[in-house]
């Protein structure tokens, strides 16, 4: 328990539950709320920008200028933070929005918000005191995808009217009772890319038409940042910066309320909460009920603005990796808006009607008032249900248990899974000693998360292997896919991060008692070398992140490595296969400074030995002993690829592995010559590869498979090398009809009478004929090692993926190629989420990857996105493998 310094007071007036009576809708055209009756001191953004909100899109920069020039007028009621920068270069930044006494104690607020968030530290006579004082803090986070533009400005509209407007009669109780912060663009490097194709395209007006270029993004669009990523989705991987950047500043004020500001398609309304099923399972009733009367007040607001909404479809609270499931997760009442997109200045939809981008800008800025308004009103209660979110967190952890992660082969990403923990404000705890728990023995070096700590329910969404979804709901899902119908799953339905990274760890109630130490974050990776001065040579064991890493920093400072393609005994110990072996006798002399330096850039730990003699397995020397070389990568970019598959694939190659990708435009891929490259990677993609190609790419792929290069084919590209017309790949995608029982096809005009005794029959009537399988909308799934290969060297002998859609491919026969990971058999395919039963009958043991030799190169097929979203970091070896041992193997004949 420790003491609340700096405690902040303010004098609470009587209108602090007062309900708002709303003024008459007679605003006057330029304004965006009736009677708001502006100081006119305070800089409008047409004196800043040169334009009102809403006229035209704002660029990020333009933005911030706004902002800065607000804090340069009010520096005693507007406060500008940064916190981090973009792969571009660009800022991010947030904004807190107070009285003046409130902008001078915002370090005591932090510190008020951040006792509340720790009930272990806080009395609840303490808390009661900060509850009656503490002012609501509401986020308001806006255009997490780049293209969803209208959020952005509606940000510089609401902090104008928060700090100018004398005629709402809000604002006394808003400016007293609440603290908005607000972050303007979370994704100013997809938004410029949106800004830059609607200027170049937009004509003498903004044209409405749906075809028009000034809406019509090419290829990948603004919605992801620089490296494709859905932003939206990252916050419990935390791969990219804007995201880093964000989940850091959250954890220095623990917001009460955040609103989470999107767009959709043209034709849709307005969504806010209540959200539609399935709700993540902890999510407490009272996040809901709050949630929900926001939404109420949100409805009130647009009715009598004449906006339409809906509630309760779509858009659904499962997944903890939105901007609004992750603070969620951690107490705060968080809130998904959506607003249908004029992606421009002007779009006709279906109907007829032209939506502006004043419109748009409109409807957030009133949701936003209406949410802060709430907020204000009901600060006690928001703060109190903070309180008590993380207070009863604790107690529920513990009836879950402890989690225990063992010292692993694979160290390096159990410890990347423990700072992934403690970035997320997760207290993590190393031991300093040896234990029991669990029925096993750990070691020292071992991590411990408790349960019972006020992130509990984070922690649960995490680290558990499944979190469940409804049963009713997934019964209705089962019932709308026998007959035919889409589901109505919105995202993935598992996530589990020991999976995704392939680290071990244990759940139980044990307590161990063991001196431990706070892990702290850490930006170094920590790497040795046992013998630094060997006299032969140095190796490098298989199977780790850190390896992987080491590999890709070797080859690219120029050291001679051979990799070796079964398991070796050298010196005592014994290495699995995959593991690499560097000799002084090949490489230039100083070679132990060099393994030194590298291995603490990767963190991988090196054994030197002074005698090459291997007692079991093949010898330094053998032809299994594969010389490795820099392999040159190339990767197929723009479309037909599926942006997210080539960014994050491109994204994982380079920052996460280590190598340099050159990104080809899939059309130069018809003609051009790809002889100075070893391997090509063909991006995941709906269809269109064919299309785009045409029959001179494809022989031009075949061309260069021929001759010693290599294709990496991930998901829907593999099913491109797979087509009757291609045939790179000597396989073939299956349907979900069974050889043999599909309906011949009728040719003449009428056909034989039938009876249809029953709903379930006529079901099977209207089915189409060949159909694809079910499509699965993201499971983890297990695959098995089918055979040595060299694609699985130093892999697991399990792996879990993230599966998604339909594609089941036939087995490639041993006389075109092999089959070194398969689908495990039913009873254990599912590790985490949901697989239709007819889909896990028919996955069982077929392909995952595929590798075909063809002349003097290979071809390779995936059946999945392995890098999908990066977060499957026990998946980097796989890629790893199938870029640098094909490598290795592939003769080009240069």
């Amino acid at each position: 328990m420790v003491a609340i310094c700096a405690l902040y007071i303010q004098s609470l007036p009587n209108i602090a539950m007062a309900q708002t009576t709303e003024p008459p809708i007679a605003a006057a055209p330029d304004l965006m709320w009736p009677n708001a009756d502006y100081d006119p001191t305070i800089p409008t953004p047409r004196s800043v920008l040169g334009y009102d909100i809403g006229e035209r899109i704002t660029p990020p920069s333009e933005i911030i200028r706004y902002f800065e020039a607000l804090q340069t007028a009010l520096p005693e009621r507007v406060k500008i933070f940064d916190y981090g920068r973009t792969w571009q270069n660009r800022r991010l930044i947030y904004v807190a929005i107070g009285t003046p006494e409130q902008i001078r104690n915002l370090d005591a607020i932090k510190a008020n918000s951040l006792a509340l968030a720790d009930p272990r530290r806080t009395t609840p006579a303490q808390s009661d005191a900060i509850i009656a004082a503490q002012p609501t803090i509401i986020w308001l986070a806006n255009s997490v995808h780049g293209d969803e533009i209208s959020p952005a400005d509606s940000s510089m509209m609401v902090a104008y009217h928060l700090l100018a407007s004398r005629g709402d009669n809000r604002m006394a109780n808003i400016r007293q009772n609440s603290l908005t912060i607000i972050v303007p663009s979370q994704n100013p490097d997809g938004r410029a890319r949106v800004l830059a194709n609607n200027e170049q395209a937009i004509g003498l007006e903004a044209d409405a038409d749906e075809l028009a270029a000034e809406r019509d993004q090419p290829w990948p669009g603004g919605r992801m940042n620089h490296y494709n990523f859905d932003l939206n989705r990252d916050w419990i991987s935390l791969t990219q910066p804007e995201t880093q950047g964000h989940v850091a500043a959250y954890l220095q004020w623990y917001p009460t309320i955040l609103v989470d500001a999107h767009e959709m398609s043209r034709d849709e309304t307005f969504f806010f909460p209540p959200e539609a099923d399935p709700i993540n399972p902890f999510h407490t009733a009272g996040q809901r009920a709050l949630r929900a009367s926001i939404g109420r007040n949100n409805a009130r607001w647009f009715d009598n603005f004449g906006f339409n909404y809906f509630t309760r479809e779509i858009f659904d609270g499962f997944y903890p990796g939105y901007g609004d499931g992750w603070p969620t997760a951690q107490g705060t009442i968080a809130l998904t808006y959506e607003q249908g997109s004029s992606r421009g200045l002007r779009s006709r939809g279906r109907d007829g009607n032209v939506l502006t981008y004043r419109d748009t800008v409109h409807h957030h800025f009133v949701a936003a008032m209406s949410t802060i308004e709430v907020g204000a009103r009901d600060r006690q209660q928001f703060l109190r249900s903070f309180y008590e979110f993380r207070r009863t967190a604790i107690s529920e952890g513990q009836s879950a248990g402890n989690y225990f992660i063992p010292i692993q082969s694979d160290q390096a990403s159990a410890d990347k899974l423990a700072q992934l923990m403690v970035r997320q404000g997760i207290d993590v705890k190393v031991a300093n000693g040896s234990f029991n728990a669990c029925g096993n023995n750990y070691g020292a070096g071992s991590y411990i998360v408790s349960g019972a700590q006020p992130s509990s329910r984070l922690i649960r969404n995490l680290l558990d292997r499944n979190v469940a979804l409804d049963r009713d709901f997934i019964a209705r899902q089962q019932d709308r896919r026998n007959r035919g119908l889409e589901d109505e799953i919105y995202d993935v339905t598992a996530w589990s991060l020991p999976l995704m990274f392939n680290v071990t760890v244990a759940n139980c109630n044990a307590n161990p008692q063991v001196a431990t130490n706070i892990v702290t974050p850490q930006s170094g990776l920590r790497g040795n070398v046992l013998n630094p001065a060997a006299k032969v040579g140095y190796v490098v064991a298989s199977g780790s992140a850190a390896y992987i890493r080491f590999e890709a920093l070797a080859l690219r400072n120029g050291l001679k490595m051979r990799a070796l393609e079964e398991a070796f005994t050298l010196e005592g110990k014994t290495y699995p296969a995959g593991s690499i072996v560097l000799l002084n006798s090949e490489n230039s002399d100083g070679l132990g400074g060099k393994v030194a330096l590298l291995a603490n850039q990767s963190g991988a730990n090196i054994v030197g030995f002074d005698d090459s003699w291997v007692t079991n397995g093949p010898s330094l020397g053998s032809p299994k002993a594969v010389k490795l070389r820099l392999p040159r990568i190339a990767i197929a970019w723009d479309a037909p690829t599926d942006p997210y598959s080539a960014g994050n694939t491109r994204f994982v190659i380079e920052r996460n592995i280590g190598f340099n990708v050159t990104p080809i435009r899939t059309r130069n891929l018809r003609s051009a010559s790809m002889a100075r490259f070893d391997v090509l990677i063909l991006p995941d993609t709906n269809a269109g590869y064919l299309t785009m190609l045409g029959e001179d790419g494809i022989s031009n792929l075949k061309a260069y498979v021929q001759n010693g290069g290599t294709i990496i084919a991930l998901g829907g590209a593999t099913r491109f090398l797979a087509a009757p017309n291609v045939e790179l790949l000597a396989t073939r995608r299956e349907t979900a009809t069974p050889s043999g029982e599909a309906r011949s096809r009728e040719t003449s005009a009428t056909v034989a009478g039938t009876s249809i005794s029953d709903k379930s029959e006529y079901e099977n009537t209207i089915k189409e004929d060949a159909a694809d399988p079910i499509s699965v909308d993201g499971a983890i799934v297990r695959v098995e090692t089918s055979e040595p290969h060299w694609l699985t060297q130093g892999l697991p002998a399990n792996l879990y993926v993230m599966y998604q859609g339909s594609d089941i491919f036939r087995p490639l026969n041993r006389a075109n190629g092999a089959n070194p990971l398969l689908f495990s058999s039913k009873p254990n395919l599912v590790a985490s989420g949901v697989v239709w039963e007819a889909n896990q009958e028919q996955m069982a043991l077929k392909p995952y990857a595929m590798v075909q030799p063809r002349g003097r190169g290979f071809v390779i097929g995936i059946n999945s996105d392995l890098t999908y979203r990066a977060h499957s970091d026990g998946l980097n070896g796989l890629l790893l493998n199938a870029i640098v041992q094909s490598t290795a193997r592939a003769n080009p004949g240069r």
